[in-house]
């Protein structure tokens, strides 16, 4: 507080000082944490506050969303998904009211925390979170010091952010809401193109949209590396022989390659896959190959990515947050080829109704042709959508045949599973 004399007292708002709504997500708590070491005054609120992602942020975090949240600050973060699901939210209002600009979280990392610095950004339906957190790792041992933003938490961190010195910055790009088209990476890293998110992208062609114009936002002389999908090569191709206003694209493209046998701590041998992507990024950044193939094969994985739980009763728990037919296809059959001579439970939470009804077939097929023994469906988690939580789920279970059966709500399919540990012995849920 300051008094000047004849003109009374006021406080001085602080030059980088930020509220960030719905800081308990992955991005927004690890965007806050890299804002705070970068010299921002954070502070925070949400409405389940205490998620994995904000325990060791060390940011004042309120509980619940109040306009009196609006004080004092230069500018409101905030989730994309609360601009759309919640306009007239109190806190959204009362900024407007005292003009003060509101960014989504990504709006903000991409125009203030990446400013000046070297972006490598990792983009693809799947794949993108275990990527992103190996060429950190990578970056990491080699010594580059990079600042990181990741998805999920990196169990080498128990963190899914780091903060370094250096001019790296390292992060996730998601397609969905074209998120990702806040940054503008000299490194993109293209795993596929598939399509997901159908209560976004329509059709595939809006997904292929949406990733030309990611490609468009490669800074000049950057480097785009693509997955070996043929189809993605062409796609890439096409769209750098186009031009871009008058001027054509120059950018390189790297393929991803096969970089040889690696032997991954991490279950799943698709995971080679992104193994070699961030082996690629390596090799275009000069880093050390015997750093970066180490670094690689010691890395333990993320939080929810074939995740060991622990054990109950001598059943093995594992935790995946795969929601397309075709991850939830490759996480299942990894863990049923580790353990091919044991029995593997697959606790299967359908996710978001738009996705389920626009895939149906494909997953059906997928948990059909599964090699787990037993799958249990549950009500689908609806996440910003509404509808019958259980209709669709249980024509899905009936869809998949006889080793699938529908358990209902989760604290319903806790207890089933609870009930039933005997006759278990490896469940991923």
């Amino acid at each position: 507080i300051l008094t000047l004399r004849g003109l009374g007292s006021y406080e001085v708002v602080p030059l980088k000082r930020i509220h960030i709504m719905g800081i308990a997500g992955a991005g927004a708590a690890a965007v806050a944490g890299i804002a705070k070491e970068f010299g921002w005054q954070v502070d925070g609120c949400d409405i389940a506050p205490n998620s994995p992602y904000t325990k060791n942020l060390d940011i004042d975090i309120k509980e619940g969303h109040n306009k009196s949240h609006i004080k004092n600050i230069n500018m409101l973060i905030v989730s994309p998904a609360i601009e759309k699901t919640d306009p007239e939210n109190s806190e959204l209002q009362n900024a407007k009211k005292l003009n003060i600009p509101v960014l989504t979280w990504q709006e903000f990392q991409g125009q203030y925390l990446q400013k000046d610095k070297f972006v490598i950004c990792v983009a693809g339906a799947y794949g993108k979170t275990t990527t992103t957190a190996m060429i950190s790792q990578i970056l990491t041992d080699a010594g580059f010091d990079p600042t990181c933003e990741i998805g999920a938490k990196v169990l080498n961190w128990q963190s899914n952010f780091k903060v370094g010195k250096s001019k790296y910055y390292v992060c996730e790009g998601d397609e969905y809401n074209n998120n990702f088209l806040n940054y503008h990476p000299d490194i993109a890293v293209i795993l596929n193109v598939a399509w997901d998110h159908p209560d976004f992208f329509k059709t595939q062609q809006d997904v292929l949209n949406s990733y030309q114009k990611f490609i468009y936002n490669i800074r000049p002389d950057g480097i785009l590396i693509i997955g070996s999908n043929p189809e993605l090569a062409s796609f890439t191709k096409s769209i750098l022989n186009s031009k871009k206003g008058s001027d054509p694209m120059q950018l390189k493209i790297v393929k991803v390659d096969n970089l040889g046998k690696l032997n991954l701590s991490i279950i799943g041998d698709f995971r080679k896959e992104n193994a070699n992507a961030a082996l690629t990024v390596a090799e275009v950044l000069g880093i050390n190959t015997t750093i970066a193939r180490r670094a690689v094969q010691n890395f333990k994985g993320t939080g929810r990515r074939l995740e060991y739980k622990g054990e109950k009763k001598g059943v093995k728990f594992y935790d995946d947050y795969a929601v397309q037919p075709y991850t939830v296809l490759k996480t299942a059959d990894a863990l049923k080829q580790k353990f091919a001579h044991q029995k593997v439970t697959l606790v299967f939470e359908p996710h978001t109704f738009s996705r389920i009804n626009t895939f149906f077939d494909e997953f059906a097929k997928s948990l059909k042709d599964s090699k787990v023994d037993e799958i249990l469906v549950t009500d689908v988690f609806a996440a910003r959508e509404i509808g019958d939580k259980k209709k669709i789920a249980q024509k899905l279970a009936k869809s998949i045949g006889k080793k699938a059966k529908f358990t209902g709500s989760i604290d319903q399919t806790a207890g089933y599973v609870k009930n039933n540990l005997d006759g278990m012995e490896i469940v991923l849920s």
